[in-house]
Formats: structure tokens, C-alpha cells, sequence
């Protein structure tokens, strides 16, 4: 199958020192230097060298990390998806993590626009003792009419396993043509949606009680739901009418989860 950007990359851990032994990249994807904010992990920032997504394309990303590495992996600026007459946009990410390894994914959020298909599927791989902090973030793009949720439909599959077994199973399919996403169990009045996937062993019982203290300042501007996980882990759903909103929840949650590694707070500066 043909792929219009892939993008392959391996941590392995040095000394005290996690450092990206194996890159490649093809297509629309390219990646730049890491950037060290803290001396021991590199933060990576994929790029998308063309002016957004369009029918038929399709991308591949593969993370690999050893035991003990630590990498955050973000994007330059969001992933636009336009009009798809003909055939989706599908995006792939395969990501697996050995013991004690720590991988945060951090993009910048996806945008369709009107009359957008796109779906991605991420499967991930754990062993015992690593750490996951996933996150997306999903908004519509500007449409001709002004409103939103002129796109077709948004699909995306995320699937976690460890130690080979199937743990998470999460399905988000957005299809406004066929019920109003605007009502009771879909959107409920707002437009933006952010998920967050936290698997880790320093996850304590105490989570909920203390994410809840850190989202409360949003209260009037979001919805936010809580799940556990079977795995040690915990899922994040968020609904907002801004960009921002999705994005600042998103960020404090990390910092909050970097602080338990003892990791330093991370702030993504990308203007």
C-alpha cells in the first residue's frame, strides 16, 4: 500500500540519557532535530511538509521505545483535513513501549473542514512497568455557510494492549449528516473534543480526586468525564467551544503526570 508520508522512529536510553537511535521518514512526514527541555528526554516535532490532508491520502507512524527510554512526541502546527469527494483520509500509528519506558503524544488538534473524511486507528503496545500518556484533540474547520460540522464524518479507533492482551478499546465516530452531534450523548452543545489516555504504574487511586481539583477552574467552559481503565490506567474525555480550552485541560493533566515521574513541567512553544 502506498503511503503518502511515514515516519519510523526508535528510543533507546544511554546512560541517564534517552536519545533517538533510528529515524526514517518518507513523503509528506518529515521530523526535526529533538529538542532536549530537560537534559535526559528529547521532545520530537513531526512535520507535515504539504498544506494539509486530501482525499485518499494515507500516513504511517511507528514509535518504538526501549526499556527506560523517555520521549514526547508532538506536531509543528494542527493537521487540516479538506474536502474528501472521493475517498477518506486514513492515518496509522503503531507505537510500542518496553518496561519503564515513558511516551507522551501530544498533537496539535485535528481540524476537518467541510465535507471531510478522514480515520485514523492507533495501536499500542505495552509491557509492565511502562508509561502512556495519549492525547487528540478534534475541532471543525471553517465552512462556507458559517456553521460548523459541515465535515462528513470523523472516525478514530484507539486500541491499548499490554503484555499482549487487549486492555482499551476506544471507538469516537462523528457523523452529523445522520443525527444532530449537537444533542444529549454526543456532543451536547459543544463543538471541540479532547481525549486523553493515562496508563501508568504511578497512576494512584487518588487520580480522579486530583484531576478533578485541577479541571475545576474550567467547569463553566467544559464537560469533562472520567473512566477507569482495567490496566492501572484512566481515560479523559473532554468537550469545549474553543480550541484553547481542550488544549490548556490537556496540558495541565501532562504537567500533572510529569510531576508524579518527577519530570519537569513541559510547555510546547510552537509561535
Amino acid at each position: 500500500m502506498s503511503m503518502t508520508g511515514t515516519l519510523r522512529m526508535k528510543a533507546v536510553c544511554r546512560g541517564d540519557k534517552t536519545v533517538v537511535a533510528d529515524t526514517y521518514f518518507d513523503g509528506a512526514f518529515k521530523v526535526a532535530r529533538p529538542v532536549y527541555f530537560e537534559e535526559n528526554e528529547p521532545t520530537v516535532y513531526s512535520l507535515h511538509v504539504g498544506g494539509g490532508y486530501v482525499g485518499g491520502d494515507r500516513y504511517h507512524t511507528g514509535v518504538v521505545l526501549e526499556q527506560d527510554a523517555k520521549m514526547t512526541l508532538t506536531t509543528q502546527s494542527a493537521a487540516k483535513v479538506y474536502k474528501t469527494p472521493n475517498e477518506p483520509v486514513y492515518q496509522f500509528m503503531d507505537i510500542s513501549l518496553a518496561p519503564g519506558s515513558v511516551f507522551m503524544y501530544l498533537p496539535d488538534p485535528l481540524i476537518a473542514y467541510e465535507q471531510a473524511r478522514f480515520q485514523q486507528e492507533t495501536i499500542i503496545h505495552m509491557e509492565k512497568g511502562s508509561t502512556l500518556l495519549y492525547s487528540d484533540s478534534m475541532t471543525p474547520g471553517w465552512s462556507k455557510s458559517g456553521h460548523p460540522f459541515q465535515y462528513e464524518w470523523i472516525r478514530s479507533k484507539v486500541k491499548i494492549y499490554e503484555e499482549g492482551a487487549l486492555q482499551v478499546y476506544d471507538h469516537l465516530f462523528l457523523k452529523p449528516s445522520e443525527r444532530d452531534v449537537c444533542t444529549l450523548m454526543q456532543m451536547e452543545g459543544y463543538t471541540h473534543a479532547g481525549s486523553l489516555f493515562i496508563v501508568s504504574p504511578m497512576l494512584k487511586q487518588a487520580w480522579q480526586e486530583e484531576l478533578e481539583q485541577i479541571f475545576e477552574p474550567y467547569n463553566e467552559q467544559a464537560r469533562i468525564g472520567f473512566s477507569t481503565l482495567k490496566n492501572n490506567g484512566c481515560t479523559i474525555r473532554i468537550l469545549a467551544n474553543a480550541t484553547y480550552v481542550v488544549e490548556e485541560m490537556i496540558l495541565k493533566c501532562t504537567n500533572w503526570l510529569r510531576t508524579k515521574l518527577g519530570q519537569e513541567p513541559v510547555q510546547l512553544r510552537k509561535y
